[in-house]
């Protein structure tokens, strides 16, 4: 329950940034962490939005000895429990020590990594954002992943219709141009997605990949 408390608070307190009332449940979590499951070498994750860690905790479980893992998430209150209740779990007790996982603090757009990943997953509440902040954090992702690479994403089924149909001034017009450029996005480059009934609410998971000729440089 505090969990959840947790997360309610801080939607509250910040609903354009956590953009959901509450956290990501385990069946949209092994959704999101599936591509990553199926590897059959070792990889890099980046996870962007991690929350209060339910993703996390999933890839935990499932990382083996030369996997890496960078976490990004710019909430305090859940980078909090991020430090104190999910990387002190024994899932990551050996990735820990051994410094294959990394917390940043700081939005992903404005990270310089000094890696590739093979899997990208987020958490991100893309349409509580501007057009502009949704393309600076594409970019920063596209730019990150390796050749052939895996972006995995989340949205809350009807979310963008039922936003478009009730909402007023400034929020429409912020989705009058957000949602035809996810629409465009999806067309362009989703390879397979997964319909999670049992969230709250339902979800899409979709999974991206880019083609080479379109990665920036």
């Amino acid at each position: 329950m505090n969990h959840y408390l947790r997360f309610l608070a801080a939607y509250v307190k910040s609903p354009g940034s956590v953009g959901a009332i509450a956290p990501s449940g385990s069946a949209l979590a092994n959704a999101l962490c599936r591509p990553f499951e199926g590897r059959s070498v070792p990889a890099r994750v980046l996870e962007v939005g991690a929350g209060t860690g339910v993703v996390t905790r999933c890839l935990g479980e499932l990382m083996q000895p030369e996997d890496h893992l960078d976490i990004c998430e710019i909430n305090p209150t859940f980078v909090r429990v991020l430090k104190e209740q999910v990387l002190v779990s024994s899932v990551f007790e050996r990735a820990v020590v051994e410094e294959r996982v990394r917390l940043f603090d700081t939005p992903v757009q404005s990270i310089d990594f000094d890696t590739k990943y093979d899997f990208v997953i987020s958490g991100l509440p893309l349409t509580a954002f501007s057009l502009d902040l949704v393309r600076d954090i594409e970019h920063a992702i596209r730019s990150t992943l390796t050749q052939g690479g895996v972006y995995s994403y989340f949205e809350y089924m009807a979310l963008r219709k039922l936003s478009r149909a009730f909402a007023i001034g400034a929020h429409r017009k912020r989705l009058a141009v957000l949602s035809p450029h996810l629409d465009a996005f999806i067309r362009d480059y989703e390879f397979d997605k997964r319909a999670v009934l049992t969230n709250l609410p339902p979800a899409w998971v979709r999974y991206i990949r880019f083609p080479l000729e379109s990665r920036p440089s």
